[in-house]
């Protein structure tokens, strides 16, 4: 190959260079291969960039307007799109959930190639300032996650109720988002959404509570349709139940004093002894209208169904709050839905049967299995 040294890696440079200006020119997004290719190629420059310092003074100046010809891509072209559809693929960002061009990379994707900018800065020197841009549109990009998961907090008074359904989305969001900003390497928003995400959490288990007691003092029809409302919604209810513990176990192991309840070990137990309660109500209302017709008939179908999901409630918890010294009494509900089982079945080898007796008879058989029993 001719040519002196320094004009085969003056060549070798302006390649790489080309190469970096040509993605993301054409187009608002890129693809997977676009940011594998990126990665590389800003990994090979820094490379480049290194050794070229090395080389004789007459090489320096060529080094330099590389620096500034990528730094200038980057922080005009290049970070922006990036941030951009970092931003609008987030399941947690302001733009919401962004429509996902065919072949375009992924919000990960996108999270590795922030991260792999702060690395080319760090590796080509500090005369080049990519990264305080980037940092001050990640920080807006956070704050809207932040936001968005602060924004369950807003009830108006203690009769509002959390939606967990919306609510077990959104944490699921703040767990891809934790990870999205890590990976990106602003590993301090992904702990404030953490630990928005546990106290929005831990609040939601705590309102739960409440509405499980307003039913006990309480039993109207208001109070009943707050109480299946909130318990409708079992996996999701049972998935933020399951973060709280999660992120109490991370205090735990943070150092938070042994002899001391965290605030959500506390919702726990408040939690607890809320459906404990309205189980315990659950079943009186059950045994005593279980054989009626009319109306009070049809309120049992629906009784039945609620202690379905809290049954199941109870089975997923019992191995976590057993753990906080908490009895959440399911081998007694399971007992009393039994004997519940075995009146119905009786009835239902007499002239009495009906039809309603039968569907209560196949409620209750849902919910056991489901129990473990």
């Amino acid at each position: 190959m001719g040519g002196t040294r320094a004009d085969r890696t003056r060549a070798s440079i302006d390649s790489i260079d080309r190469q970096i200006l040509r993605i993301g020119a054409d187009r608002a997004w890129l693809s997977g291969e676009d940011v594998a290719q990126l990665l590389a190629m800003l990994g090979v420059h820094a490379a480049a960039v290194r050794n070229a310092r090395s080389e004789a003074l007459t090489i320096r100046g060529p080094v330099w307007r590389s620096m500034e010809v990528v730094s200038k891509h980057l922080a005009e072209r290049l970070g922006p799109l990036v941030l951009d559809r970092f931003d609008a693929l987030l399941p947690t960002g302001d733009k919401g959930q962004g429509n996902r061009q065919a072949g375009e990379a992924s919000v990960i994707d996108y999270a590795e190639t922030v991260a792999a900018v702060f690395a080319w800065e760090t590796n080509v020197g500090k005369h080049v300032l990519v990264r305080a841009a980037i940092k001050k549109r990640l920080a807006q990009v956070a704050a809207a996650c932040v936001a968005r998961i602060e924004s369950h907090l807003g009830f108006e008074n203690d009769d509002d109720i959390p939606d967990f359904r919306r609510l077990g989305r959104e944490i699921l969001r703040a767990e891809v988002a934790e990870w999205a900003f890590r990976l990106a390497g602003a590993p301090e928003h992904s702990e404030t959404i953490v630990q928005r995400a546990s106290r929005v959490a831990r609040q939601s288990v705590t309102w739960a509570s409440r509405v499980f007691e307003r039913f006990r003092n309480d039993p109207d029809e208001l109070s009943h349709f707050d109480a299946v409302a909130t318990v409708a919604a079992v996996d999701d209810l049972l998935l933020v139940i399951l973060h709280v513990h999660e992120s109490d176990q991370a205090e735990r192991e943070a150092g938070s004093h042994p002899f001391v309840l965290t605030i959500g070990e506390q919702a726990m137990r408040d939690f607890v002894a809320g459906l404990s309660h309205m189980t315990a109500r659950y079943l009186q209302i059950a045994e005593q209208n279980l054989l009626e017709g009319g109306a009070p008939g049809a309120f049992v179908m629906s009784v039945l169904q609620v202690l379905e999901r809290i049954l199941r409630v109870e089975r997923v918890l019992a191995p976590v709050v057993e753990a906080l010294g908490i009895d959440l009494g399911h081998a007694k509900t399971v007992k009393r839905m039994r004997v519940m089982r075995s009146k119905l079945l009786a009835v239902l080898e007499t002239p009495r049967a009906t039809r309603e007796y039968a569907a209560r008879l196949e409620a209750i058989d849902r919910a056991l299995p489901v129990s473990g029993a």
